[in-house]
């Protein structure tokens, strides 16, 4: 799956410098996104049983996609609405990977992606970026063909804002009121995060995906 995933930023990254401008990831940015791309298709391995290729090649979409996200954002502080695209599309299709159950899967959901996503956008856009928000809603998209809730939704949050603290907090870049004191690109935790949610879904023993 690695090929898929870094091979989805890289296309990204090339459309990006054929219309817009270039993007040169640094060494370290460059290193991280490998490490990144190959920890996903270690990850979606595991996940996923070994013959339910089709799901592994949707998520790996979303996942080159988060990290063409986190490469952009952390190289110009800008992430191409285009990315969601493909992201998003490739999450819903994750559904029909159940077939009859997939569909109802998806009826059950479709409220609380609504009510996530309503509040993604309305509230806290206001508190971080737009970009943020469209990147937790495509993980709530893709969360839900796994098989997640709304709880899962928050506990994604929850992951994506511990991993800011605690790696900023170390670095010394949060104020004694609780603020950045310089702001940091916040793709990359929510993508780390959405590792986290999927790791803590499997080890819970819930079902991940439901396939026929």
């Amino acid at each position: 799956m690695s090929p898929v995933i870094l091979g989805t930023a890289a296309a990204g990254l090339l459309c990006i410098e054929r219309f817009d401008q270039k993007i040169v990831p640094g060494r370290k940015e460059a290193a991280a996104a490998v490490a990144a791309g190959l920890a996903g298709s270690v990850l979606l391995r595991w996940s996923l049983g070994p013959g339910e290729i089709f799901p592994r090649l949707l998520l790996s979409v979303v996942v080159g996609c988060l990290l063409l996200a986190s490469l952009t954002d952390a190289a110009t502080c800008r992430v191409y609405n285009f990315v969601w695209w493909p992201a998003g599309a490739a999450a819903l299709a994750l559904f029909g990977c159940g077939g009859p159950e997939g569909f109802w899967l998806l009826i059950r959901t479709v409220p609380e992606m609504l009510i996530f996503c309503t509040v993604q956008i309305r509230l806290f856009g206001k508190l971080y970026g737009r970009a943020d928000c469209y990147a937790f809603c495509v993980c709530a998209a893709a969360e839900a063909g796994l098989g997640m809730k709304f709880g899962d939704f928050l506990t994604h949050m929850y992951f994506s804002f511990l991993l800011l603290t605690i790696i900023q907090a170390c670095r010394k870049n949060i104020s004694r009121k609780g603020q950045l004191k310089e702001p940091v690109a916040f793709v990359p935790y929510i993508t780390a995060g959405f590792y986290l949610t999927i790791i803590f879904h499997k080890i819970c023993g819930e079902t991940v995906v439901p396939l026929s």
